[in-house]
């Protein structure tokens, strides 16, 4: 067996322990008991060089993974303005586990969420690119047959990824919701969202998210989660999706 090479060597720190040591650091800070688990899928689909339909699905489980807690699913259209510059809507229907008070029992409460998104990227160094994404989201929720208002937010997210030769692209991400509407006192800043994890790369329209993620309340929000481990298929298809020979 040939011995590892020093850059081979610096190159496994890299792009695969250092974004294990981030994970580790998370769960360690991670106070509240109870892991989630997200699991999705999405598909990128290029209808022409500025425009992408995008799908994506999701099943969502608590309690140590063993109470379904929501699914969902969301269509959105994507628009490049330019090299850094992206406009994009959604709409998201979400059922989401509720006890029944009056009945008893529980059942899954339909949520419609629509929101817009203003995306700006831009390489900072070798491998180095820095995110900026901007959402407004209006979410509703069915009420006795009706419709009804529920929560409005305004939310920033940073996130700093590497890319590099290997399969693994590494990232961290910070997500700040801020709460439009002020029902009851509570708008404002209440909670935000710490993200560490990896994209790996099989092929150009193939590849899989995994990620770890809580969320600390603000303010005494009440918006803590435990730790959320997450893994995402995600597809690429029409000009996005590669040559022939892969």
């Amino acid at each position: 067996m040939q011995p590892v090479s020093l850059p081979s060597r610096k190159r496994w720190f890299r792009n695969g322990l250092l974004p294990a040591l981030l994970l580790v650091t998370m769960f360690s800070r991670a106070q509240t008991p109870g892991t989630g688990l997200w699991t999705g899928a999405s598909a990128d689909i290029r209808l022409a060089k500025t425009w992408t339909l995008n799908v994506n699905t999701q099943v969502r489980f608590s309690d140590n993974i063993q109470v379904t807690r929501a699914y969902l699913g969301e269509l959105g259209l994507s628009y490049k303005l330019n090299k850094h510059w992206a406009v994009s809507g959604y709409y998201r229907y979400t059922g989401r586990l509720k006890k029944n008070k009056e009945e008893g029992g529980y059942y899954y409460r339909p949520y419609h969420r629509f929101y817009g998104e203003l995306n700006y990227d831009q390489k900072i160094g070798q491998g180095l690119k820095l995110a900026y994404r901007l959402r407004y989201q209006n979410q509703f929720k069915d009420d006795n047959s009706a419709v009804v208002v529920d929560k409005s937010y305004l939310r920033n997210k940073l996130e700093l990824s590497y890319s590099n030769p290997s399969q693994l692209t590494p990232f961290v991400s910070a997500d700040l919701f801020y709460r439009i509407d002020n029902t009851d006192n509570t708008g404002g800043f209440d909670q935000i969202r710490y993200k560490a994890g990896t994209n790996v790369k099989f092929t150009k329209a193939h590849s899989l998210d995994l990620f770890v993620f809580t969320d600390a309340a603000l303010r005494n929000s009440g918006e803590d989660s435990g730790l959320i481990l997450g893994a995402t298929y995600k597809l690429k298809l029409g000009r996005t999706a590669g040559k022939k020979k892969e």
